[in-house]
């Protein structure tokens, strides 16, 4: 039985990050991860201009310098609209594509190396409650018992800490379901993440996109996403529409056919949460950050510039209500989450119930279609 100041469910970006943060003020952590890394995750594997800063912060500008990088983004819908990453004060106005089994090993190396212990392969089943409800620590598959003044949970889309306590959010109901595969083409480099609008199912214009993203050295990662506020997403056999949407891709990438990339087991198909499904974002004794939270962005469903944040605003938050009030109120980080987000999130749980009516996804993909104004670009989910 060992005790810690913070322990920290989930080695991906947004436990790295809480574990990088909070070790920065001397304290003692734990990171638990169920996975030997490095190992590969479902993601578009795109880094925006934001995710890019929050790395630099962690001290990492010369490692993340050294995956593809991404000057623009492309945006078919069917016409073509280029949209340059708009220069902000301190963040850089270009992304990069980062395949996560070196994203996230990186990430979790360097919480590691700052201070954090990190356990891998050491799976969690679920939180320790004392009498008074407030978490105290986690059970480990086995049976050991790790104790912490103060868990935070980055353990993903099915969270055991979650469902250990049962909780439920009024916003639970927010989700895209998204697949993606990665290849070799015959097409040169891009600095371009190409994202594609026109996605339909049965005549219905979908509320979502596909994308290309080019990772180096030939290889893209294509996939799709949608919400599931469009009725009839059930129906929907993702696997079929992502061999649709490849056929629609120019033929001389020679691109290989769904049915071949299946039997090479490079297809990969997963659910995000998004619009903050653990809410309020913490209980007495743990809060949640990344997919636990449901951070990704519910206009576009990118998650990894929100894991990050939320984990730096986790790591940094879960210390100082230690330092000055103790584990029993998280309130700070609720603060944090809301002021940071909140209107955000609010407009793209909007969006996510409107954009799933098909009349009202195509009146936008064409009023998209004709968009033209720098300032209006700049605000494109896609520049972010």
């Amino acid at each position: 039985m060992e005790r810690y100041d913070v322990a920290i469910v989930g080695g991906g970006p947004a436990g790295a990050a809480a574990a990088w943060q909070a070790v920065q003020s001397g304290a003692r952590v734990v990171v638990l991860d169920k996975a030997e890394f490095p190992r590969d995750k479902p993601c578009g594997d795109g880094l925006t201009a934001r995710a890019v800063s929050l790395i630099q912060k962690m001290g990492l500008a010369n490692e993340v310098d050294t995956f593809h990088r991404v000057n623009r983004a492309t945006i078919f819908s069917p016409n073509r609209l280029e949209l340059s990453f708009p220069s902000r004060p301190g963040m850089p106005n270009h992304g990069y594509c980062a395949a996560r089994r070196e994203l996230d090993t990186l990430l979790l190396k360097n919480a590691q190396s700052a201070g954090a212990e990190v356990r891998q392969p050491t799976e969690v089943s679920g939180p320790i409650v004392d009498g008074d409800g407030r978490v105290t620590g986690l059970t480990i598959k086995g049976g050991e018992r790790v104790f912490a003044d103060a868990v935070i949970a980055a353990d993903g889309a099915y969270s055991p800490v979650k469902r250990g306590l049962g909780l439920t959010s009024r916003y639970n109901g927010y989700s895209a379901i998204a697949i993606r595969t990665e290849m070799q083409a015959n097409r040169p480099d891009s600095d371009s993440l190409d994202i594609h609008l026109k996605l339909a199912f049965q005549g219905d214009q979908l509320p979502g996109y596909g994308w290309v993203f080019p990772m180096g050295g030939g290889r893209l990662n294509i996939g799709l996403g949608y919400v599931n506020s469009y009725k009839r997403w059930h129906q929907i056999n993702v696997t079929q529409l992502l061999g649709e949407f490849l056929a629609t891709l120019p033929p001389e990438w020679e691109l290989p056919s769904v049915d071949e990339l299946r039997k090479a087991k490079a297809v990969q198909a997963w659910r995000l949460p998004m619009g903050f499904t653990a809410w309020p974002p913490w209980r007495p004794g743990v809060v949640f950050a990344g997919d636990a939270l449901g951070a990704a962005r519910p206009a576009s469903g990118a998650g990894i510039s929100k894991a990050l944040q939320s984990g730096l605003a986790a790591g940094e938050c879960v210390i100082a209500a230690l330092t000055n009030g103790g584990p029993d109120d998280f309130t700070n980080y609720e603060q944090r989450i809301t002021s940071t987000w909140g209107r955000e999130y609010r407009n793209g749980r909007l969006f996510h119930r409107l954009a799933g009516i098909p009349a009202v996804a195509n009146t936008g993909r064409r009023v998209l279609n004709g968009v033209s104004h720098p300032k209006v670009r700049a605000h494109l989910p896609w520049s972010a």
